[in-house]
């Protein structure tokens, strides 16, 4: 039986003593040095054998190369296995070829190399590729994140976009938050709200995720080499493994031992720093007219109708959209309207994410009405914008019209025209049967009226005394209901608080459904809006520091000011970070920018 077992043994051991690769250490990490092992046999080298080199690829690089004899002893489970089919490397003399590479930057599985020996003279493969799963080293970022812009060079006014993309690493944990995202002062952006942002994981590498998505869309104020400061982001790690050595006393014995430990820590990244070259707009070939947009519009210009009569009323329509800055579009230039009354016009603007740009989109209405009647000629509206992409200008027109004016049937003209002679009025003949239906005759009074002096009462006195004051505090109201009516400015701030409580309605709603999106942005619009309403003045489009310029020369404090620019940005935050604070932090942000709300003084 004992010789039995023995020759088992050797043959396990005549299995396992052939050529094999194996590394010195489990995890090899990006940009450091590893070993690459070829244990060879020594029965199995060959006897007219060369030079031994490895052939590195993918970035890896030769630091070393050592050889040494050694005795491998394989383990009863390696010869088990071996020697029933399980296959394993091992032998009993071996030389030992160390080939110390440097790992390249990039993570997941890559090919080394192949190793190649000199045989009789010939060069002769030893291996086949050899793949390496590279890891990212624990001192490195686990996250890292990116901000991509789709131009580097556009003209002023031209929009383009940044796409933020993060990538993840085996040793991050979560914690992900956004300490800085701003975009600058030279810039007018619409951001997304990054509805489309989802971790994938790495092909080659599952245990890394990445995830993509545009952020914003942005067209230089100025022309000259612009930036895009770097955005800030901190999130939690698993840090380097660590040795921690123990003693215990157990039953007057002494123990030692040691484990690796590996602790969580706070770390921080952020995207380079982003250059924007910007070049003037062309002076050459500019028109008159030149609105200010660059990007390519559509503009066209109608009127509802061209034949009316005295006391009607026309429209003049006016749409425009295009690409250019977000959220903003100037007016064209209209022709005189001085035989017409006008009032001011009616003006909406929206923004909409059409495939890869910002679309925006105005309408106009003017609303005219024809002092007299006549024949009036309105000459053509143009409006002229510059498009980048066939750099050169652009004019579309609209027009010219011909508008017909009847007289009414109640001649209302008259109301604009000089007024007639004076005299008596003449009384037509249909105006006496109209008014002589009308004649109230006079009937004997029956009895005589008794004589009374009601202003020797003293109750006559008390209420003639006392209409006289009500009389002014009626008037003054009045005057005061047409004066707010009439101003729209004071009619929108009077509506402010009203608007702000259902737009903070809407928040709690989004709150009990635990839509975190939904709830920063009614919070962040919710605030612009109420802003908006206080001050009649558009923040919507504006950059922070013009926002903060603006509120300053309202008289609004500085702390105050400090105030609301940290709750847009946290707002922001909140929004754009690919997590979901906890449903704590959302009911307190809530809960503060209400009470900021009712503090607000402006």
């Amino acid at each position: 039986m004992k010789q039995i077992i023995v020759l088992c043994l050797a043959l396990a051991t005549a299995v396992l003593a052939r050529p094999s690769l194996q590394l010195d250490r489990e995890r090899v990490e990006a940009g450091k040095t590893f070993g690459l092992q070829l244990v060879f046999p020594l029965q199995e080298l060959p006897a007219n054998r060369g030079n031994l080199a490895i052939e590195t690829q993918n970035g890896f690089s030769l630091v070393s190369l050592d050889s040494a004899d050694q005795v491998i002893r394989p383990s009863m489970e390696d010869m088990f296995n071996s020697f029933f089919g399980g296959g394993s490397r091992g032998g009993y003399k071996a030389r030992i070829y160390t080939f110390k590479l440097k790992a390249p930057k990039k993570t997941g599985r890559i090919s080394a190399g192949q190793i190649f020996m000199d045989i009789d003279g010939q060069k002769r493969a030893i291996s086949g590729d050899i793949p390496v799963s590279i890891q990212r080293s624990y001192s490195d970022d686990a996250l890292t994140v990116s901000l991509t812009p789709n131009k580097k060079s556009i003209y002023e006014g031209e929009q383009f976009s940044v796409t933020l993309g993060f990538h993840t690493y085996e040793h991050f944990e979560g914690g992900l938050q956004a300490t800085d995202m701003n975009t600058g002062n030279d810039f007018i952006v619409h951001r997304s709200d990054l509805a489309n942002l989802k971790f994938e994981p790495v092909e080659g590498n599952r245990r890394e995720m990445q995830a993509s998505a545009k952020f914003a869309w942005l067209s230089p104020t100025k022309s000259g080499n612009l930036q895009i400061p770097p955005f800030k982001f901190k999130y939690v790690k698993r840090g380097e493994p660590k040795i921690v050595e123990e003693n215990k006393q157990m039953g007057g014995m002494s123990f030692h031992s040691q484990s690796i430990k590996q602790e969580s820590i706070d770390a921080e990244t952020q995207t380079p720093t982003i250059n924007i070259t910007v070049k003037p707009l062309p002076t050459e070939g500019r028109p008159a007219d030149f609105s200010g947009m660059v990007g390519d519009y559509k503009f066209s210009a109608d009127f509802d109708r061209t034949n009316l009569k005295v006391g009607e009323a026309l429209t003049l329509s006016v749409d425009i959209k295009g690409d250019g800055t977000p959220g903003t579009i100037t007016d064209p230039k209209f022709p005189d309207f001085s035989d017409f009354r006008s009032v001011p016009p009616e003006n909406n603007i929206s923004k909409k994410v059409v495939g890869s740009k910002v679309i925006t989109s105005k309408s106009i209405k003017v609303f005219l009405y024809p002092k007299k009647k006549g024949e009036f000629n309105v000459p053509e509206i143009t409006y002229s914008w510059f498009n980048p992409a066939k750099k050169r200008y652009e004019t579309a027109k609209a027009g010219p019209w011909t508008i017909t004016v009847e007289k009414g049937e109640n001649a209302p003209e008259a109301i604009f025209q000089a007024p007639a002679a004076q005299g008596p009025a003449a009384v037509q003949k249909q105006e006496i049967e109209s008014l002589g239906n009308d004649i109230r005759f006079i009937h004997a009074v029956k009895g005589n009226a008794e004589s009374s002096h009601p202003h020797r009462s003293v109750t006559f006195w008390i209420i003639f005394l006392a209409a006289i004051p009500f009389y002014f505090i009626v008037t003054l109201a009045i005057r005061r209901h047409r004066k707010h009516s009439s101003d729209a400015a004071l009619m929108r701030k009077g509506k402010a608080d009203k608007m702000l409580k259902a737009r903070f309605a809407n928040a709690r709603a989004a709150l009990q459904k635990g839509d975190a999106k939904a709830l920063y942005a009614a919070l962040e619009n919710g605030l612009i809006d109420y802003l908006s309403d206080k001050t009649n003045l558009e923040f919507k489009g504006m950059t922070r520091p013009q926002m903060k310029e603006e509120l300053a020369k309202l008289g609004v404090n500085a702390e105050t000011i400090a105030a609301i620019d940290s709750w847009l940005e946290k707002c922001a935050f909140a929004r754009f970070a690919p997590v979901n604070p906890s449903a704590e932090e959302q009911k307190k942000m809530l809960e503060d920018v209400e009470k900021l709300c009712e503090e607000l003084d402006i």
